[in-house]
């Protein structure tokens, strides 16, 4: 059996972000019935016995917006159609204040052990401008809930860089955050994406979005605040809370179904516009709603492109998604895989970034700085774009 990550896109929100670009659309609640059947059609469609469920990650879009039921009875399918390890890591997203107390006792009840919370934000003036349906006091009420029914790993997202925001204003949100007590913190920096009602208001002036010098000191806030708070980086914008020697858990609270994209694993996406890699082969579904239900209701794999990566491309990629994480590339898993060491294939393109800081060399393996994090797609273009 080769265990595989599964991910699991639900389309639907509340309201539209200011800034969202993801594929993903409020209202239509007349389409959630249509769209869950299709959804476990296109499982069953592509589902392969040979494989063994890892990690389950509903994303969106707003999952929470589908009554629980909904979503406990979409995990009761997969365990009917899948095999799920025991032990497999399973979450869901939401967002503050679209599922009360009973809603999350039947996802906890349903299996779902980890919940992940799109907070952004720890002042409600910042929720405001980037058109968030929730307030902090959502937030606070929710996590509140959450431990009360039994999720004993939360995570949260939030991001920096947002119009107007200062590097002390983030470092409050980050004070904010781990005074919740999160077993785990995801820091994106905000992408400006063309054609989103964010974008516009930027290019009109009607917004101010920090200096690049403002986005770096919040970054670095990220590696200052978090440690000295309890929280370990694992990756460029993840960080875990350490266990405590007197917690029961076999293990830590990364997120091991992102960890399967940074360690180039295997992993099977469903839903509209959902993005698949198995065995050296990739695919994207269609990203339209209507084609995508008319094409699993006719039968047909709702895919909108498919590619074979050549071995060159796999390497690069596993190198390039080895380099997010603190550890860097795992230099036994590459060699075994490629049949060569990380120093023949690298060659002499590390010594300068060495040299400058960007990288250092531990365990057998090279790691950004965090000056290296800082200017990450520089550091990995120079590194890694002479090996395409």
């Amino acid at each position: 059996m080769r265990p595989i990550g599964l991910y699991l896109h639900i389309p639907f929100c509340q309201q539209k972000c200011l800034y969202c670009d993801f594929c993903s659309f409020p209202g239509r609640a007349g389409d959630y019935h249509r769209y869950l059947k299709a959804l476990k059609q296109e499982l069953r469609q592509r589902w392969n016995p040979c494989w063994q469920i890892a990690t389950i990650y509903i994303g969106g879009g707003t999952p929470t917006v589908l009554p629980p039921s909904a979503l406990a009875d979409l995990l009761q399918e997969i365990r009917t159609v899948a095999q799920v390890q025991p032990e497999a890591e399973v979450t869901v997203e939401a967002n503050p204040g679209t599922v009360d107390g009973a809603g999350l006792a039947q996802l906890r009840a349903a299996g779902v052990n980890r919940l992940s919370l799109g907070v952004q934000s720890g002042h409600d003036r910042f929720l405001k401008v980037l058109g968030r349906g929730h307030t902090t006091a959502d937030v606070e009420t929710t996590v509140a809930l959450a431990r009360q029914v039994g999720f004993a790993n939360l995570s949260l997202d939030l991001i920096y860089g947002l119009p107007g925001e200062t590097p002390d204003d983030w470092g409050q949100t980050l004070q904010w955050a781990t005074a919740l007590q999160p077993n785990h913190l995801s820091c994106y920096g905000l992408q400006v994406e063309a054609g989103t009602p964010l974008y516009i208001m930027v290019q009109e002036g009607r917004v101010r979005l920090p200096s690049e010098d403002e986005v770096s000191a919040m970054f670095l806030a990220n590696t200052q605040i978090l440690p000295a708070a309890g929280y370990e980086q694992y990756e460029i914008s993840n960080f875990v809370r350490r266990v405590r020697a007197s917690e029961a858990t076999s293990g830590d609270y990364r997120c091991r179904h992102n960890l399967i994209y940074w360690q180039y694993q295997d992993y099977l996406g469903l839903g509209l516009a959902a993005a698949s890699t198995l065995a050296g082969r990739r695919w994207v579904n269609l990203n339209d709603l209507d084609a995508y239900l008319s094409a699993l209701n006719a039968g047909r794999m709702p895919t909108a492109l498919t590619e074979t990566l050549t071995p060159q491309q796999e390497m690069v990629e596993m190198l390039m998604l080895g380099f997010r994480l603190t550890t860097g590339p795992d230099p036994v898993a590459f060699k075994r895989r490629w049949g060569v060491s990380l120093d023949e294939v690298l060659g002499e393109r590390v010594k300068p970034l060495l040299s400058g800081g960007f990288l250092q060399k531990a365990a057998g393996t090279y790691q950004l700085t965090p000056r290296g994090m800082l200017v990450s797609n520089q550091v990995l273009t120079q590194l890694l774009f002479p090996l395409l």
